[in-house]
């Protein structure tokens, strides 16, 4: 195991900064053939979980990712932690249908693999993949 120090907290925070955005350029590649699709970055959330704060490691922020159709807002992509129980990060997805729980379930410093906890199920995940980013909108 690695030893848990400052430069190890620096660097799981880069990471899940790169994993966040790396699922929101996946979001826009699926559905940025949309004409009527929007995208916005704008609004943060700010992350200074736990072991940041005892590791004195500076608190970051990360970006919301809003999806709009013919501007209205329809989904919000909110990073909600990187240290959480049984998974490698948390986002939650607020739509009009209730929110939705991803995370990702990889290992640290694999390539993630996402699952998604749908308002109707939270015992049993299921595949963020392309079919269910199309189904968001």
């Amino acid at each position: 195991m690695n030893e848990i120090n400052k430069p190890y907290i620096e660097n799981r925070v880069q990471d899940w900064i790169q994993r966040v955005n790396n699922l929101y350029s996946t979001v826009k590649k699926t559905l940025g053939s949309i004409k009527e699709i929007e995208f916005s970055e704008t609004k943060k959330v700010s992350m200074y979980e736990e072991l940041m704060q005892e590791y004195n490691v500076q608190p970051v922020n990360l970006p919301v990712l809003e999806i709009r159709n013919k501007k209205k807002l329809i989904d919000s992509f909110k990073p909600i932690g990187l240290w959480v129980l049984g998974a490698n990060g948390r986002i939650d997805i607020l739509t009009k249908h209730g929110a939705y729980i991803l995370v990702d379930t990889s290992e640290k410093s694999s390539e993630s693999i996402w699952k998604v906890y749908t308002p109707e199920n939270r015992k049993e995940s299921v595949d963020f993949d392309e079919k269910f980013i199309k189904n968001l909108v």
